[in-house]
């Protein structure tokens, strides 16, 4: 077997293995080039920075597990609503001004958009990315026009988000929300149906599975995710932002792809390959930073990754060849 077999062979058991490598390797020269990096005192800042890359790229996973082209563009999008709507709120009405109030809307608002995207990709049978393209333009009109120009928040619940709850940062509590949310579902039978569906769809439906159901589940949980994304977003700036939504698009799904996650194959992957994606991005932002290099560097590193994340998932997604074609095709 070939170097590049076996590589298959791994990757194909454990698809986040890149991302693995790719973060450890970050993360030392993070620690070589900042000195400050593992200091205790950094690390509210640093958990509350990353929270967003980490959060919005678990959120944009479940709909590229369901497979038959399957992805959520506007994840980023829904967030930086959630975020530009609680801003605004804070600032002029302030019914957002209790968490026990602001975070059920915000979740359900978010949780309503991955829904719809879901009942017009599944029963209405538009293509994803032209349904998500869609939302996404939808809803960056919409941020613009709530907030034309950067408000701040200097006082409320919000501004605590940026800090830490008994010693724990809040960035690393709200990284965990979703994690966690992710782990109860073992203990149903969805995990298994999403990757079943997202193998083979028609395999799924002659077994029995509500391929529909499974799918508008995954759209959901992605825009339930996204609201805790933009919380970690309005944590970390303490503002509003209209940029930011088609930012994070790219690095959440240069995330996804780079973790092991095979765009619009489905039933491979999942959430902690997007969680190691996410973090070696963030990682190489540090570096990029410290080495003085211009910020649209970093858009082109983005698409580096996000390239090379989706040959890795293609050469693990697609079938090995049998010993006999791959003779014939050498033959041919």
């Amino acid at each position: 077997m070939s170097h590049l077999a076996r590589a298959r062979t791994l990757l194909r058991a454990h698809s986040f293995l890149f991302a693995l490598v790719l973060t450890v390797v970050l993360f030392i020269a993070n620690v070589i080039v900042l000195p400050n990096f593992v200091a205790r005192s950094s690390w509210d800042a640093d958990f509350i920075t990353f929270a967003p890359f980490a959060i919005l790229a678990v959120a944009s996973t479940p709909a590229v597990m369901t497979g038959g082209g399957g992805l959520d563009l506007s994840i980023a999008p829904s967030a930086n609503l959630a975020n530009v709507v609680l801003t605004v709120d804070l600032l002029t009405s302030s019914h957002l001004s209790s968490p026990w109030i602001a975070i059920p809307l915000i979740l359900l608002m978010t949780t309503g958009i991955g829904l719809f995207n879901g009942l017009v990709i599944t029963l209405a049978r538009v293509p994803a990315v032209v349904t998500t393209v869609g939302m996404l333009l939808l809803l960056t009109g919409l941020v613009t026009r709530l907030a034309p120009n950067p408000t701040a928040v200097t006082s409320g619940w919000v501004t605590s988000l940026h800090g830490d709850l008994a010693g724990v940062p809040w960035g690393l509590i709200l990284i965990a929300i979703p994690l966690v949310l992710w782990s109860l579902l073992r203990l149903t039978a969805f995990r298994s149906t999403l990757y079943l569906v997202g193998g083979n769809a028609a395999a799924a439906y002659s077994a029995g599975v509500n391929v529909v159901a499974v799918r508008l589940i995954a759209y959901s949980i992605g825009g339930l995710f996204a609201g805790i994304g933009g919380l970690a977003i309005t944590g970390s700036l303490l503002t509003s932002d209209t940029s930011i939504g088609m930012a994070y698009s790219l690095i959440a799904m240069a995330a996804v792809a780079l973790g092991g996650t095979p765009i619009g194959v489905g039933g491979r992957g999942g959430v902690l390959g997007s969680m190691l994606g996410a973090a070696s991005i963030y990682l190489l932002q540090n570096v990029l930073i410290a080495a003085g290099v211009p910020s649209a560097w970093e858009q082109v590193a983005y698409g580096g990754l996000l390239i090379i994340g989706a040959t890795i998932g293609g050469l693990v997604a697609s079938p090995p060849r049998p010993p006999r074609a791959r003779a014939q095709a050498v033959r041919a």
